[in-house]
C-alpha cells in the first residue's frame, strides 16, 4: 500500500514569482503547516539548481524530525521536485505550476516512495489531520503570494 495525496490551490500571483518563492526551499517554513515548524538551510550556498540539498528539521508527533531535502527536478517556472529523506521514510514533493485564473495554479503531489510498511495505515487513520496541515501550507503559500 502506497501513499499518493494531491493538494491544488489557485494563486493571484505571476507563475515565475510563485515558482521562485516555492524553488527557495530555506522559505518553505513561512508558508508550511504552523504545527510543523520547518526550518531548512542549503548545504552549500546559491542559486537552487536540480542536486541542491537542504537540511530541513521539524515537529513529527510532538518530536524534532531531521531530514535531508534534495531538490531532484527543477523545471522553471513549471515543475519542481523535491525528495524528503529522513531516518524511515522518503517522500516526494512534485510541485507543478501553470497559468489559471488569471494567476498561477499550484499542484502538489506528495508520494510516500519508502517507508514502514505501516506508514500508509497510519497516514490513512489520520488523513484527516494530514490534509489539514497540506491544505494550510497551500492557503499559507497563497496568502504569502497575494500579500
Amino acid at each position: 500500500m502506497a501513499y499518493n495525496a494531491v493538494y491544488s490551490i489557485a494563486i493571484r500571483a505571476p507563475q515565475q514569482k510563485v515558482f521562485d518563492y516555492v524553488a527557495d526551499v530555506s522559505r518553505h517554513g513561512e508558508w508550511g503547516s504552523a504545527d510543523d515548524h520547518m526550518k531548512a538551510s542549503a548545504e552549500a550556498p546559491g542559486t537552487p539548481t536540480a542536486g541542491s540539498r537542504y537540511k530541513a528539521e521539524g515537529m513529527l508527533n510532538g518530536k524534532l524530525n531531521e531530514s535531508v531535502v534534495t531538490m531532484t527536478t527543477l523545471e522553471p517556472p513549471k515543475r519542481l521536485v523535491l525528495a524528503a529523506e529522513d531516518s524511515n521514510s522518503i517522500f516526494i514533493h512534485e510541485f507543478l505550476f501553470s497559468a489559471a485564473e488569471g494567476g498561477t495554479r499550484v499542484e502538489r503531489h506528495v508520494t510516500m516512495s519508502k517507508g514502514p510498511f505501516y506508514f500508509p495505515i497510519v497516514l490513512a487513520l489520520f488523513k484527516g489531520t494530514v490534509q489539514k496541515n497540506y491544505n494550510g501550507a497551500m492557503a499559507n503559500l497563497k496568502t504569502k503570494m497575494e500579500s
